[in-house]
């Protein structure tokens, strides 16, 4: 769909080339926000001081809420790959063997892998740990015997596919920065054909990643007798491993460019041996900037797309907002005034660390694309978005301000986003792809609620679905909320459930419209005619009193209802679905506080 027709409304892609910005832009104002939008468009180099918010959020539902759904209104489509979750080389639940009948319930389809901050620092090919993983134990768990990625491809024809992060920050001997060669080595092992005897390269240490049938035929090959060290990539696996997406680097804008130690590994300029050196070392180092990454990215994609061409090679972003609160999460506070204002500005000189680099996600973004823009198949950001309460000296969530962020931040990331492609990859424009890689409330804000992340979660997949994002990934399979360390469903997992309920792969996303905030709704049509309907009350007292209006097609009395929340506990791995009568094309229905509610609605006969 093209982006002229507004950015909310891709499908899954980030569409078709727009003929001018300004087209766009008042494309964009018919969905969001006049203010939302300037907000973004209207940035300035230097940040201005701004007031933390005095008081929590108390908005409440009050009265009918106005829900109403175009089923003849097409936003976009349920990509096969949209819903996933982070899977993690240090996950000792993983390998679980129920886990791909868990991961089918929950709706969800891919896994990212080797996930979280490992990626930089893992050799699929050998499956040992580096000196960063083993002797930082903030750098993740050490990785589980059964986590390689031989294993991890038994796992994947069981249920679904995968998004690959590779390796930029560190080569297979520690001595210096990824190479393009061990990625493309990767991609041969598990989409290329033995017979293949194309040469993968040398890197500038020596090291041989041979042929593109040598990897092929590891993978098709039956464990030797005697290991030879290298049986857990003999998995007698003849056919391709069919992985489209394949993302360079994790957080490489936090390599250390931008100030302190950094908490990606990135070889690609030295570590002093003294951390407290790396202000003067790394920060500012050209070898570490967004220049470098885009001039590597290219070389990446090539060497890649050399042994595939089917393949989809992406970029790690920031998000591309400025003076972002939820994004730098570096605020000082002045003792004498008790006033909250940004580091970085006039008012907080003296008042604590400065942070130098205040809008370093738009100069990351800005110029990877400048350099790379040209070459990148799909973007993938980081999304973690999370309000606190003063009263708690900004540690608890404010849960209404945080269940509110799909609807008020993402029409600002979009459109951010949508300036930065328009402006730097030129025809390229029409073929990029939005991935939300890891997706989360931010980690270090304490909860007070377990079923804030599940209304949060099924929001905002949901949201980003209608963005047409074609891969959203829930931050952890483990210790997030969506299952626990026995693999039992946590409620996000209700979540991923819920938004499948609504909508099957590639079902159509169709327009719905709420005239509360606090009631979220998101629709989509089936292949059958049936429509699904998701209702989700953030209000976590009020009951609201829904009036439901379908236009554009004929719907019938009487469909299936799904509830879950504080008061509808699921069952098991399920939510289950109850007979739903009164239902038509305009129907009155009641979302208890804090649930979500699916309906689904046949075709009338």
């Amino acid at each position: 769909m093209p982006i002229k027709q507004a950015f909310s409304r891709l499908a899954a892609n980030l569409g078709i080339a727009v003929a001018s910005l300004a087209a766009a832009i008042t494309a964009l104002l018919v969905f969001f926000p006049a203010n939302a939008v300037s907000q973004v468009l209207n940035q300035h180099s230097e940040p201005t001081a701004q007031e933390m918010p005095k008081t929590t959020v108390t908005q409440e539902i009050k009265g009918t809420v106005k829900v109403t759904v175009e089923a003849d209104k097409r936003r976009g489509f349920l990509a096969p790959r949209a819903l996933g979750v982070v899977s993690l080389v240090g996950d000792k639940d993983l390998m679980d063997p129920m886990m791909p009948q868990i991961l089918q319930s929950a709706g969800v389809t891919t896994l990212r892998y080797a996930g979280g901050n490992y990626p930089d620092n893992y050799h699929w090919s050998t499956y040992k740990l580096t000196k960063w993983q083993a002797t930082d134990a903030s750098h993740g768990d050490p990785y589980d015997p059964k986590n390689d990625f031989g294993h991890f491809v038994r796992l994947l024809d069981q249920f679904g596919t995968a998004v690959i992060t590779v390796n930029y920050g560190s080569n297979l001997d520690g001595t210096g920065g990824g190479t393009p060669e061990e990625a493309a080595a990767w991609v041969a092992y598990a989409m290329g054909d033995p017979a293949n005897t194309r040469p993968i390269g040398k890197e500038a240490t020596g090291h041989d990643w041979q042929t593109v049938g040598y990897w092929a035929s590891l993978r098709a090959s039956q464990p030797l007798t005697s290991d030879d060290g290298l049986n857990f990539l003999r998995i007698g696996h003849p056919n391709p491993v069919l992985i489209k997406y394949w993302e360079v680097g994790n957080e490489v804008y936090k390599n250390g460019y931008y100030g302190g130690p950094g908490t990606e590994e990135d070889l690609h300029a030295p570590y002093p041996k003294d951390s407290k050196e790396n202000e003067k070392q790394r920060r500012k180092n050209r070898a570490l900037s967004p220049d470098a990454y885009g001039t590597g990215f290219v070389e990446y994609s090539k060497a890649m797309k050399a042994v595939d061409n089917r393949i989809k090679v992406g970029a790690s972003l920031d998000i591309p907002l400025s003076a972002n609160w939820d994004t730098s999460s570096d605020w000082v506070q002045d003792p004498v005034s008790g006033k909250w204002v940004q580091k970085g500005t006039a008012e907080a000189a003296g008042l604590g660390s400065v942070h130098k680099d205040f809008d370093a996600g738009l100069d990351w973004d800005r110029n990877v694309l400048k350099v790379a823009g040209r070459d990148i198949d799909f973007v993938a950001l980081h999304w973690y978005p999370g309000a606190t309460t003063e009263s708690s000296g900004w540690k608890d969530i404010d849960n209404t301000a945080t269940l509110l962020k799909p609807q008020q931040e993402l029409p600002q990331i979009m459109s951010a986003l949508l300036e930065l492609f328009q402006k730097y990859c030129g025809p390229n424009m029409q073929n990029m792809q939005l991935l939300v890689t890891e997706l989360g409330i931010t980690p270090w804000i304490k909860m007070n609620d377990e079923f804030v992340p599940a209304l949060f979660a099924a929001d905002a997949y949901a949201t980003l679905v209608e963005d047409g994002a074609a891969n959203i990934d829930w931050s952890e399979l483990h210790k997030s909320g969506f299952l626990n360390n026995e693999n039992k469903p946590g409620p996000v997992y209700f979540a991923t459930q819920l938004v499948r309920r609504m909508a099957d792969l590639n079902d159509n996303i169709v327009t719905a419209t709420s005239s509360n905030s606090l009631l979220s709704v998101h629709a989509a049509t089936h292949k059958d005619g049936s429509v699904g309907i998701i209702l989700i009350n953030k209000d976590p007292k009020n009951n609201a009193s829904v009036k439901v209006i379908v236009n554009g097609a004929k719907l019938a009395a009487s469909g299936t209802r799904y509830d879950f929340g504080k008061s509808n506990p699921a069952t098991q791995y399920t939510v289950p679905g109850v007979a739903a009568t009164d239902l038509g094309n305009a129907f009155t229905v009641t979302v208890p506080s804090y649930t979500i509610t699916d309906l689904v609605i046949p075709k009338a006969q």
